[in-house]
């Protein structure tokens, strides 16, 4: 990009690159924001690095300002990461996050999930407001394979299953899980739980159990693909807060075994969700709001989560925690662990408006 000069060079130059990158810089705010975008570190949340490099048609740019709802990793590829982001849309990187481009067909907004086929890694799902796109040439082009006519409601959640690559699970924030046999052409309503869908996981090794979490009426479970549900909330009643879900993710170094993020703190299930019990945090229960984690895929005693200002890890399920601070006045929104090499962390940061 050339180099402007005169009188309007800041504000010509700062409207060059909003038109360009369209996720780098946000008006109307006169306070100074923090460094979001996304951070790496490859000796396990020791170091980090900035990984905001954006390329675009007319050079390069940043994603700094950029705020990170999740990373997706495409199963068959851990270098091709897929970036949902709160209001500036779809971004892709294919490098392991040295470089990021925006997924043309996919407008800016905010992106609620993400999913990549298991089995064709050149098709793609994503959420946009109330509708569902896919591609199926690597993100070159999409097309819309569901709207809601609910203006209102937006869709929240996708899962592919990952033996038959043609069923696809959607939540929404009606409470709906929706369900496809055929790659998105026809829906139907799996259950409807009159509480916003947040997640939806499918069982790595069974994927007919498939859990459904919602925002506040706790953790649905189904075993027969989608025919009919239960809860797993009874035995969640005994943790104050339980049930305000803020995140629920696999640990898939050992089967049935899930890690529950909510107002509580960290509660994990080992039978399906049968019982729970509380991992012990150096904060009190309730007392602290965690906005990501993750676990090492290769060795469950590795545990990592993030709070407003303070990255935690323990290597011995919870015995003991090494804390350190972010390496960003932003918030930590997603922590995800390479899946082939359990040293390299990423984090996805946020501005957002903290209390």
């Amino acid at each position: 990009m050339k180099r402007i000069k005169g009188k309007k060079t800041l504000v010509l130059l700062l409207l060059s690159l909003t038109l360009i990158s369209g996720c780098v810089i946000k008006f109307g705010n006169t306070k100074p924001t923090a460094q979001a975008g996304v951070f790496k570190s490859f000796d396990k949340g020791n170091t980090w690095v900035q990984k905001n490099l954006f390329l675009h048609a007319g050079g390069t740019g940043s994603i700094s300002g950029l705020n990170v709802i999740s990373l997706n990793f495409d199963p068959q590829d851990n270098k091709a990461i897929y970036l949902a982001s709160g209001s500036n849309g779809l971004l892709y990187s294919y490098d392991a996050a040295d470089s990021w481009q925006k997924a043309k067909g996919i407008p800016d907004g905010r992106i609620e999930s993400v999913a990549v086929d298991p089995k064709n890694k050149c098709i793609i799902y994503s959420t946009f407001a109330a509708a569902i796109r896919k591609s199926v040439d690597c993100s070159r082009s999409w097309q819309e394979i569901y709207v809601d006519t609910r203006a209102d409601k937006t869709v929240t959640a996708l899962a592919i299953d990952p033996y038959n690559n043609l069923v696809v699970y959607a939540g929404n924030s009606a409470g709906d899980v929706l369900k496809s046999i055929d790659g998105g052409g026809n829906w139907q309503v799996s259950n409807r739980f009159n509480n916003p869908i947040t997640k939806i996981l499918i069982d790595p090794v069974d994927s007919r159990t498939i859990y459904a979490a919602t925002k506040a009426k706790g953790i649905f479970k189904t075993i027969t693909a989608g025919a009919d549900w239960f809860d797993l909330n009874e035995t969640l009643k005994p943790y104050s807060g339980s049930l305000e879900y803020k995140n629920l993710i696999f640990d898939y170094s050992q089967p049935n075994s899930l890690l529950l993020v909510a107002k509580y703190g960290l509660i994990k299930t080992t039978d399906g969700g049968t019982n729970w019990e509380p991992i012990k945090l150096i904060t009190p229960p309730a007392s602290t709001d965690i906005y990501s984690v993750a676990i090492n895929p290769k060795d469950n005693k590795e545990i990592y989560y993030a709070t407003a200002s303070t990255f935690y890890k323990t290597t011995d399920g919870g015995q003991n925690w090494i804390t350190k601070r972010l390496p960003s006045a932003a918030v930590a929104t997603y922590l995800a662990v390479d899946p082939l090499d359990p040293n390299i962390i990423y984090l996805g940061m946020s501005n957002l408006n903290k209390k």
